[in-house]
This record gives C-alpha cells, sequence and structure tokens, in this order.
C-alpha cells in the first residue's frame, strides 16, 4: 500500500492470526465499499483472511492499524473460532444481502472490538467519540432530525434503522463489556439515554437487538450463531439468509 506502512505490531498481530487461521492475510484497496462512509470491510474468502481499505479515505495511521486488525480479526473468528457468516439462498436481492452483512457485523464487532483491545489496539478509531458526541446533540433536537442525520448515509428507510440499531449496540457493548477510562464512560452512557428517549420508532429494534444478545453469548461462536438466527428472523430475512459456521459449530 503506497500510503500505509505495517508497523511491527501490527505485523505481528497479523502473523499470528495468519499462524491461527492457516490463512495468509491480503490487505487489498478500493475507492468504493459499497456503504457510504465505509472506510474499511473485511471480504469473507475461503482460503484468505481479506482486508480492504477505503483508499478514497486517508486515515491517520493509528486509525488504519486499528481498522486492518478489526477487520482480519473477523477473518480471526469465522476461521478459527467458527462464529457464522451469512449463506443467501438464490431468492435473497442485493439489497438483503448488504442489510444481512451489516446485522452480522452489528454483533461480530462485540467480540472482535474486545480481541483487538485484549491484543493492544484501541476498540475504536479517534473519529467515534467525536460522532457520538455530535449524534447526542442530534438527539437532543428530535426523532425527526435524527433521521435527516442518519439519512446520509442511506435513502433506504430499513437501512437507514438498520445504522441506527448498530449505533446503538455498539455503544451499549462498550459500556457494557468493555473496560473504558471513567469519562469515556459518561460519554457512551449519554447517548444511549438521549437515544431511547428521542427515537421512539429505532429503539424497539434496538431494544430487541440487545435483548437477543444478552440471552446469547455472543464471545461464542454457538452464541453469536443463535443470535444471529434470531435478529434474521427479526428483519423478516430468515428464509433469505442462513448463518453457516465456517468449522460446524453446533448451535
Amino acid at each position: 500500500m503506497d500510503y500505509f506502512q505495517v508497523s511491527s505490531r501490527l505485523e505481528k498481530y497479523l502473523r499470528v492470526i495468519e499462524e491461527e487461521t492457516g490463512l495468509p492475510v491480503k490487505i487489498l484497496q478500493s475507492p468504493d465499499l459499497g456503504i457510504t462512509g465505509a472506510r474499511a470491510a473485511f471480504n469473507y474468502h475461503p482460503d484468505y483472511t481479506v482486508v480492504v481499505l477505503n483508499s478514497s479515505q486517508p486515515r491517520l495511521s493509528e486509525d488504519l492499524e486499528r481498522s486492518v486488525a478489526h477487520e482480519a480479526t473477523h477473518g480471526y473468528i469465522l476461521h478459527k473460532l467458527g462464529y457464522c457468516r451469512a449463506v443467501f439462498t438464490e431468492k435473497a436481492s442485493e439489497d438483503v444481502k448488504k442489510k444481512a452483512n451489516v446485522l452480522f457485523s452489528i454483533v461480530e464487532d462485540l467480540a472482535v472490538n474486545r480481541i483487538i483491545q485484549e491484543n493492544g489496539f484501541p476498540p475504536f478509531g479517534s473519529e467515534y467519540l467525536p460522532m457520538l458526541k455530535k449524534e447526542i446533540e442530534v438527539a437532543k433536537a428530535g426523532e425527526t432530525e435524527g433521521e435527516k442525520f442518519y439519512s446520509q448515509f442511506t435513502s433506504d428507510l430499513e437501512f437507514e434503522d438498520i445504522i441506527m440499531v448498530s449505533r446503538y449496540i455498539l455503544a451499549w457493548g462498550f459500556l457494557r463489556y468493555y473496560p473504558l477510562a471513567p469519562e469515556i464512560r459518561v460519554i457512551l452512557q449519554k447517548f444511549l439515554e438521549v437515544y431511547s428517549k428521542a427515537y421512539p420508532h429505532h429503539y424497539p429494534h434496538a431494544a430487541q437487538v440487545k435483548e437477543i444478545i444478552l440471552q446469547n453469548d455472543v464471545f461464542t461462536a454457538q452464541g453469536e450463531c443463535r443470535a444471529m438466527q434470531k435478529i434474521m428472523k427479526l428483519w423478516g430475512f430468515a428464509g433469505m439468509v442462513k448463518p453457516v459456521s465456517t468449522r460446524d459449530v453446533r448451535f
């Protein structure tokens, strides 16, 4: 990559992932990852752990390091730990595939971010807390302003709902499962409070996903697979999407 040099810390971490999974890590670039604002992505491949960085959005080296570690860890939990990925039937549209993959990422990220934190990488990038503070102010203005804010990422109302749910679950997960500084926890708690009051048409979905996560240990492959079955049913995708483990995990 012409704008990113892998540090010894990241090189060591990626080497461990390669050794544990038996698959080489490939870091690629693309000017479009398919979702507005996306800066990095994991692409499933049976023979590689593929990390794709958005070449049109340069980032601070520390954030790039974290992004590569994060996306490579998605490969680790699939190929080594047996987490489930989305497998689609023939009747699944490209729209359903995109939405289902984001829903899978919402749950996977809880485990992925904790793993990278345990390995010395920040659980979130430098842009996360400033964005969260902005989202707090937007939420205070009410649901109409909130929906207008999140519509910058998509014109699809269902996908907008998924994005809004993802923001709640990410913040809730950080607060519940991660060791974080007190001042960060205050910001996370404030976001959750204003969100639950400001978004009566979106918070119920977020609360349902949260309850599914609480009932199933998503820090294990079995729990994640069971949770994804229920979340696919919640969104009406059950007949088009099947959670499948790469290691025949029973769930």
